[in-house]
């Protein structure tokens, strides 16, 4: 999100700073003109797809400057109203928030998608099928939105809270293929339910044009070290996935409960593990892993970003463990704002 330099609340200057940055399919406008969306291009590995965001995100910076402006990684911001943002001038912005109201309105938040590359759409069901269990833990480790409009929320991440309203939001489904994922999407078109594919706003989706499962879960990551993390994360368990035999399917009420334990507790939760149905805390079940997919074809470079970052989530906890950290020490959230710049490792 696009903040002020000195006070730390969002301030609309996106559509100035895109103009400043020229056209760009990496650096893009979103819904709210507080917010802007930076992509990268394809990677095949995390430290790679990293250092280019981290590129990207230089180049907003200086062109921000002269502005008073800064950018800020949370999944929402600490004190700013959803209110008081600017809607994006772009007809399909407009077309959401007069389809969706208030629920649109409130999507003053802020998530990291990942996009990997699937070989087909059967491949692509098969392994957002398998996913499905393990997502709560995208989101645990990607937590970091404790704050909601100046107050304590008491969760780990309330982003995932306040998108789950919509229709099309939250958990995605257990699909049979690609056809039957198809039919779901034609059904939603065909009734005015939805526009395009991209009005699907579950969790994790396949997204046609890309050739890609998009996981969706998770909140901005607090640092860059963690956003490494998060997408070597993703892109081992999808590699595992594509190369281990198909796990059986979860019943989505124990996938629903540990996604509330994500949203509630972050790293701290207890598990229940999808498989054994015992409670374990979820850094070990974590180190666990890691195990199974260094032996199920994950790559060794993204397995040795994310061993080294649990080592760190042991010691400093999540983003929302940190946000909450420095809001008691100095009772300001204007101040969790610029020490959260400060501690975020990007520059």
């Amino acid at each position: 999100m696009t903040v002020d330099a000195e006070k730390g609340a969002q301030i609309p200057v996106a559509p100035q700073l895109l103009q400043s940055i020229g056209e760009t399919p990496r650096i893009k406008k979103e819904l709210f003109t507080s917010t802007i969306e930076v992509n990268t291009s394809i990677h095949f590995d995390a430290l790679n797809c990293v250092n280019e965001l981290s590129d990207l995100r230089q180049q907003v910076l200086h062109h921000l400057a002269p502005m008073g402006g800064s950018l800020l990684s949370s999944g929402t911001h600490p004190f700013s109203l959803w209110r008081d943002q600017q809607i994006s001038d772009d007809p399909r912005y407009h077309n959401l928030v007069e389809r969706l109201q208030w629920m649109a309105l409130r999507f003053n938040i802020f998530g990291i998608h990942v996009h990997v590359g699937m070989p087909d759409g059967d491949t692509c069901i098969d392994v957002m099928n398998q996913l499905l269990p393990i997502s709560p833990v995208f989101l645990a480790i990607s937590a970091n939105s404790p704050f909601w409009q100046g107050s304590d929320t008491g969760l780990s991440s309330s982003r995932v809270k306040i998108f789950e309203g919509l229709s099309q939001g939250g958990m995605p489904f257990y699909f049979q293929n690609w056809q039957d994922f198809e039919h779901c999407a034609e059904r939603l078109l065909a009734t005015g339910s939805i526009d395009s594919v991209r009005d699907i706003w579950w969790e994790m989706r396949p997204h046609p044009d890309f050739g890609t499962l998009e996981i969706r879960i998770g909140d901005m990551p607090a640092s860059k070290d963690d956003t490494a993390a998060y997408i070597a994360y993703v892109r081992s368990e999808a590699i595992a996935a594509i190369c281990a035999e198909p796990a059986k399917k979860v019943h989505p009420s124990l996938i629903r409960e540990n996604r509330w334990r994500a949203s509630r507790y972050g790293l701290a939760t207890e598990l229940i593990d999808p498989i054994s149905e015992e409670l374990i805390p979820l850094l070990d079940w974590l180190e666990k892993r890691t195990d199974w997919l260094a032996s199920h074809g994950a790559e060794p470079n993204d397995l040795s970003i994310l061993n080294a970052q649990i080592k760190q989530w042991r010691s400093i906890g999540d983003g929302s463990v940190r946000q909450r950290k420095i809001y008691e020490q100095s009772g300001d959230l204007s101040n969790v704002v610029a020490v959260m710049q400060q501690q975020d490792g990007w520059s």
